[in-house]
């Protein structure tokens, strides 16, 4: 019946037209906040609700630091109103929760599209809070390093000012420490180079501010105090904003604008290596310079005016390299000469569609390229190009030979196309030429040659090379209709070499159904078992990647040759920096050694951090020696729930036996209600290498250890990338290092293993207080005891530091891009402490700390770990144990 319903259901809602359906697709959004006396007023907007619907069968919920209350509500017609007093905020520690619950089902709410009008901020006991919705609703202590003194606000007397200097005299004296800071949509700005006499403040640097209507504050040290102003308004220019000063509601706000030229024609074409741009305004203006800001990076590329009079209309050649070498959407700028400059944002909005040049096309390094310019949602000229699409894909897998086709190769000019086998690790390769549409023999590829290790990956790649040798484009190719599991393959081939060893190819996929061949090879000197493998299991392989040992497999190895008499064996390849510092242990196995071979054909159970493919000398699936009959157990490498991973039950063929993680909420919400594993398959026993960690030491440096992003795949992206602009930016940041001079602080830089070649001495200027740790020189439990303070973004290390009761700031500048594919848990049940999403919010966060002696604050972490103690492995072997048993069973 149940089935017969969601048919129908199914049926009816095809059949509804849209424009109906809104009528009846219920909704909840947060639409702004109210303050009163003693209370605030969070409201709602219902849609498609009635009232009889709705009344006493809400229970709405706020949960802070473990704690919860009960609040009351009122609907009025469409709008759902419920009351927070202001003394559960005294409670609270960072950021609480409010759950909307109907007939015991949580409501989600959502935004109602409105947020840059809404009101969702206020001050409540000199602190400043924020509502915002994650599903539910979240209210947050936005800046709680800071003191709002909103009861003794400071009195501006007098205002005057010229280009790009402000002066300010207040009625009280104000010392060298007193800065000037501008709030805005819960972001703090704190201008710079602010000097000082008496009660005089004058200000020439703002560069840091942005559009919008901030209120101005005076900030001394960690208290911030309105400034009250009954004045008439002020106006000033700077290089890049006109800036009015003027009273509202009796404190000094300030109304930030860009400077804007109306265009009244635009023009552009393309002419050998450049494009001529001609530009006729509504006003005479003297332009020294063109400038084109990449939206993404900031990086600026400026090319000067030929002529710098004043005149009604204009023309530029901009060299195509200028808007071509990165692609990307591009802001244009004209500065203007003189003494004064200031830099206008060309504005559009009123020109006609003639006149206007919209799509063109250019040719640059033997590439046609498709160029356009627009007017952006704010009326202002807009750039943008692009590459033509190069369509490519492997539709069919016979036997060892593959069929597909390549579409849009035209657009390159006296090129070929390829298809190239490259190595993951060394980068070599081979090539095969291809038409349109291709099949290809793998077996006519030397795949041996090509070979970095005797286990390793191969990637497959369109690849367009240009006669003079350089590789115009590289893509990877997808396999039409593939499904991913990580343990099965879609062809197989046995080579054998001149020596007599094995090499074994198998063709697979990558999870984007991208293609690829896994290789490993088998020595001829090792001994292949004869007829059925029985497992012992009583010998247990474990490992990490292949070439760490610092993470929960080694951990669990020790414990075990320690603590029992289970014959226990890691593995890791003889080239690593971790090989050299445990290979005098017992029962350290080097990858592909013979010993090896022999622990893997015998061994009952495999334990790994990461896939188990990092464990076996060959491929981990199904037909090979006896893998299917081995006990799988997934160690895990960090606390899971903050963004989706490739560890779902269903990506196997042959799925893990047993997950194990730190908490009853990431067993249910996550393992289990996410990822497919069912109750007996998930043991809550907390990670292997916390119990290493101490709980007690008072380190009183910082350590910065960002994650990895997986859309930067060439050095090149890295080098352009918004990551590697943010954190040279920060680590530069001239206020950081002065905190961190003065008190004598060191921040040692640990970059993600994929980026230490990049973020390195050679590319970065470090200051005297910040150091730069190279992969293997320490191991990352070793860093994380020593540092009294993480920086991270979106990394599971947090996890470790926050155990061992230490604060961590996240910096979340690109948050939004980053779980572009959603999150497994609420954003506040995993980030315990202060997010920044702002260069300046992260070294104010640091700042806080350094001065409280990085005190952390106090959390609720029952839903990050049910178990704070040291015995995690016991629970772990105990664990896998029962297992053993029931699978023996």
């Amino acid at each position: 019946m149940n089935t017969f319903r969601r048919k129908m259901g199914s049926r009816l809602r095809k059949r509804v037209p849209r424009n109906i359906r809104e009528y009846l697709i219920k909704k909840v959004t947060l639409h702004d906040v109210e303050t009163h006396a003693h209370h605030f007023t969070v409201n709602l907007t219902l849609k498609n609700f009635m009232k009889y619907q709705l009344e006493h069968k809400l229970e709405i919920e706020l949960s802070s630091a473990g704690t919860k209350y009960g609040l009351d509500y009122r609907i009025e017609q469409n709008r759902l109103q419920i009351k927070v007093p202001y003394i559960v905020l005294d409670d609270m520690d960072g950021r609480a929760s409010i759950e909307v619950k109907h007939n015991q089902k949580q409501m989600i709410v959502g935004l109602d599209g409105n947020e840059e009008r809404q009101k969702l901020s206020f001050f409540s006991n000199d602190k400043y809070f924020n509502v915002s919705t994650q599903g539910s609703l979240v209210i947050e202590n936005l800046l709680p390093g800071y003191r709002f003194n909103m009861a003794q606000p400071a009195e501006v007397e007098h205002l005057s000012a010229a280009y790009g200097h402000l002066k300010l005299e207040v009625k009280e004296t104000v010392d060298s420490e007193c800065r000037l800071a501008c709030l805005y949509q819960s972001r703090l700005r704190v201008l710079e180079h602010v000097s000082h006499d008496a009660n005089t403040m004058e200000v020439e640097n703002f560069n840091i501010l942005t559009e919008g209507h901030p209120t101005l504050y005076l900030l001394h040290g960690h208290e911030l105090a309105p400034l009250t102003f009954s004045g008439d308004a002020l106006t000033m220019d700077t290089m890049n904003h006109e800036i009015t000063y003027l009273s509202e509601d009796g404190y000094l706000t300030a109304e930030i604008t860009k400077h804007e030229i109306e265009l009244t024609r635009f023009d552009a074409s393309v002419e050998d290596d450049h494009i001529n741009m001609q530009f006729a305004f509504n006003s005479p203006a003297t332009l020294q310079t063109l400038m084109i800001v990449d939206a993404t990076t900031g990086e600026t590329v400026e090319v000067p005016f030929l002529s710098s009079e004043e005149t009604m209309a204009t023309e530029i050649q901009v060299p195509l390299s200028a808007l071509i070498d990165t692609v990307s959407r591009k802001r244009l700028v004209l500065e203007t000469s003189g003494p004064e400059p200031i830099r206008l944002q060309p504005n559009i909005s009123n020109l006609n569609a003639i006149g206007f040049p919209g799509r063109i096309q250019a040719e640059y390094q033997h590439e046609i390229f498709k160029i356009w310019f627009y007017g952006r949602r704010d009326g202002l000229l807009g750039f943008n190009v692009a590459q033509r699409p190069l369509r490519r894909q492997v539709v069919q897998v016979d036997d060892f030979t593959i069929h597909g086709y390549i579409k849009g190769q035209d657009a390159f000019i006296d090129c070929t196309p390829y298809l190239a086998f490259v190595d993951r690790y060394s980068q070599e390769y081979a090539r095969v030429e291809i038409d349109e549409r291709f099949r290809v023999d793998l077996r006519s590829v030397d795949i041996i040659d090509i070979k970095s290790k005797d286990k390793t990956v191969i990637d497959l790649f369109v690849e367009i090379v240009h006669s003079s040798g350089n590789v115009l484009r590289k893509e990877k190719i997808k396999l039409k209709d593939a499904v991913y599991k990580k343990d099965t393959h879609y062809g197989r081939q046995e080579v054998m070499d001149s020596l007599g060893n094995t090499h074994y190819h198998l063709i697979t996929i990558t999870p984007f159904n991208n293609l690829k061949l896994e290789s490993f090879m088998i020595p001829e000197s090792i001994e292949l078992p004869k007829g059925s493998i029985e497992k012992d299991m009583n010998m247990w392989l474990l490992g990490e990647r292949y070439d760490t040992a610092q993470d929960n497999g080694y951990a669990m190895f020790r414990w075990l040759k320690a603590h029992t008499d289970i014959e226990a064996y890691y593995v890791i390849e003889d080239t690593s920096e971790d090989y050299q510092k445990i290979r005098e242990e017992s029962n350290v196995l080097r990858f592909g050694s013979k010993m090896h071979f022999d622990v893997a054909f015998r061994a009952g159970v495999l334990l790994g951090t990461h896939d188990l493919e990092n464990l076996l000398p060959y491929k981990a699936a199904r037909g090979f020696f006896g893998y299917e009959d081995t006990v799988k157990i997934f160690l895990q490498h960090g606390v899971l729930g903050r963004k989706p991973v490739e560890y779902h039950r269903k990506y196997y063929d042959l799925p893990f036996n047993l997950f194990i993680v730190s908490s009853e909420v990431e067993k249910q919400d996550v393992v289990m209600n996410k990822m497919g594993y069912s109750d007996e398959e998930v043991a809550v026993t907390g990670l292997a290498r916390f119990d290493l960690l101490p709980y007690d030491d008072h380190p009183k440096d910082i350590l910065l250890m960002p994650t990895w992003r997986d859309w930067i795949n060439t050095d090149e992206a890295f080098l352009a990338s918004e990551y590697f602009s943010r954190y040279n930016s920060f680590i530069h940041n001239a206020r950081l290092n002065r905190l961190l001079e003065e008190n004598d602080v060191q921040l040692n830089f640990y970059p993600h293993y994929r980026a230490q070649g990049s973020f390195n001495n050679e590319h970065m200027d470090l200051g005297p207080n910040i150091r730069f740790i190279r992969l293997g020189q320490q191991t990352v439990q070793d860093l994380l005891i020593q540092h009294a303070l993480l920086i991270t973004d979106f990394s599971s290390v947090s996890f470790d530091f926050t155990l061992m009761q230490k604060p961590v700031a996240y910096y979340h500048f690109d948050a939004k891009r980053f779980f572009r594919q959603g999150s497994l848990r609420p954003i506040p049940e995993t980030f315990i402490g202060d997010i920044a999403h702002t260069e300046e919010a992260l070294v104010d966060a640091i700042e806080t700390y350094i001065h409280n002696g990085f005190q952390p604050k106090t959390n609720d972490l029952s839903g990050i770990f049910t178990y704070q103690d040291h015995k995690n492995r016991r629970r772990i072997y105990n664990a896998v144990m029962d297992k053993i048993n029931s699978i023996g069973d």
